[in-house]
């Protein structure tokens, strides 16, 4: 049986869903990658494609181990009543395929956050240049402001608070 780090490593990413290969699950239970792939042909009405599907060409082509099939967490779950004798091997891939999920969603987490920092790190550095950012505050001299720089309705001696009739 595999180390929790070593079947983490062999677990895929393939069409938006975490999955094993049969050749690494195969391996995990000490089966043949064919005798998966029967027992699948064999109960078609319990592995729906999309929970074990059939790899295509150009996928096969992107795995080194040229599998034929994937398996998604629930996939290799439902193997557990087929397959007697290996339930521990498989209750061993359920939280890899956990932390899997959790690493995926820690990684868009962190890139939402870089996405920001990049976002104000570009702002800072325009203004910085000189240059005009929307969105910045406007740069306000300090000193004296003649009444064309008070806002728009505003007159001196209103700003100095004491209006005179």
């Amino acid at each position: 049986m595999a180390a929790p780090v070593e079947i983490l490593s062999r677990l895929l990413w393939l069409r938006d869903a975490a999955a094993i290969p049969d050749t690494a699950l195969a391996d995990q239970l000490g089966l043949e990658a064919k005798a998966l792939a029967a027992l699948v042909q064999a109960h078609p009405d319990r592995f729906p494609e999309t929970l074990v599907f059939h790899l295509t060409a150009e996928e096969r082509q992107r795995i080194p181990e040229a599998p034929v099939l994937a398996f998604t967490e629930a996939g290799a779950a439902l193997l557990t009543g087929l397959v007697p004798g290996k339930e521990a091997a498989l209750l061993v891939l359920l939280p890899a395929f956990a932390e899997a999920r959790h690493l995926l969603t820690a990684q868009a987490e962190l890139s939402i956050r870089v996405t920001a920092l990049e976002q104000k790190l570009e702002m800072v550095l325009k203004v910085l240049q000189g240059e005009e950012v929307q969105g910045a505050p406007r740069e306000r001299p300090i000193g004296f402001v003649t009444e064309a720089d008070l806002p728009h309705g505003l007159k001196a001696r209103d700003r100095a608070g004491k209006g005179r009739p």
